[in-house]
């Protein structure tokens, strides 16, 4: 014969403690997890943390600290968290009210109503130090802290790049020649002009060199006059010139020739 009672734990419980409102536990989920809620009125002020009494309508507590700030409701839930040995996330508050008190929540746990309801009950009258409001606050702080110095430092950093940046922009408009750049190499010869070069005989430099390059003009004819022969030697100083021009022209062209027959045939 099934009995009710496995289905319905609460069923079980002592007839007192199965009508008490100041807990309610929600139905578990797959996990064996669920919600409960406690009904607590709050004295704050108090010399230390304590839960002074359970009837079956309300938890009572005492809180050390003053009622301002929200600093009463960071301390009970805090010290709720730390008598049934929860995550600081595992309570959160309701609703609050001046007449009717507080709800709290209990999400995550395992506890059916009668388990909570015990677990509570050998908590009555221990006393504890008041300080999760001051640990959330000190928390906090430390957080801004470190906050402001990350924020500091992404400043510090950006005026270093800033200065780095301005720096180099200088630098570049200083000229090459007082920072001691060499100048640029001359780009290599093509092969055409390479093999120019290689074939092109030595020549000197200055006038002498102009004497031996260009051929010896014939001598004037006899009864040329002295005007006349002037004339006669800068005509043939031309022809000379523009001869030579010529068969230089001639010779790079049938360089040229040779050249591109040689590639053709490799």
């Amino acid at each position: 014969t099934l009995n009710p009672r496995d289905f319905h734990p609460e069923s079980s419980m002592e007839p007192g403690h199965a009508a008490w409102k100041c807990v309610s536990v929600e139905p578990k989920d797959s996990q064996g997890l669920g919600t409960a809620k406690l009904e607590i009125v709050v004295t704050p002020g108090c010399q230390c943390n304590k839960l002074v009494k359970i009837t079956p309508e309300i938890l009572f507590f005492d809180v050390g600290v003053l009622r301002k700030q929200n600093r009463t409701n960071v301390e009970l839930l805090g010290f709720v968290a730390f008598l049934l040995d929860l995550r600081e996330d595992q309570v959160r508050l309701e609703s609050a009210s001046e007449a009717k008190g507080k709800v709290v929540v209990l999400s995550g746990v395992k506890f059916q109503k009668r388990e909570l309801i015990w677990a509570l009950e050998r908590k009555v009258g221990q006393k504890h130090e008041a300080h999760f409001a001051e640990d959330n606050v000190n928390e906090a702080r430390q957080q801004s802290n470190k906050e402001a110095a990350k924020k500091r430092k992404e400043l510090d950093e950006f005026s270093s790049l800033r200065a780095f940046s301005a720096a180099s922009s200088v630098e570049a408009a200083v000229p090459n020649l007082l920072l001691g750049v060499a100048p640029a190499k001359r780009p290599p010869l093509g092969v055409l002009g390479a093999a120019r070069q290689a074939k092109r005989p030595a020549t000197g430099s200055g006038a002498g060199a102009a004497c031996d390059a260009a051929p010896h003009a014939p001598a004037p004819p006899d009864g040329a006059g002295a005007s006349g022969g002037g004339g006669t030697a800068g005509v043939a100083g031309g022809d000379a010139a523009a001869a030579d021009a010529g068969a230089a022209e001639a010779e790079e062209e049938e360089e040229e020739a040779e050249l591109e027959q040689g590639g053709m045939g490799g």
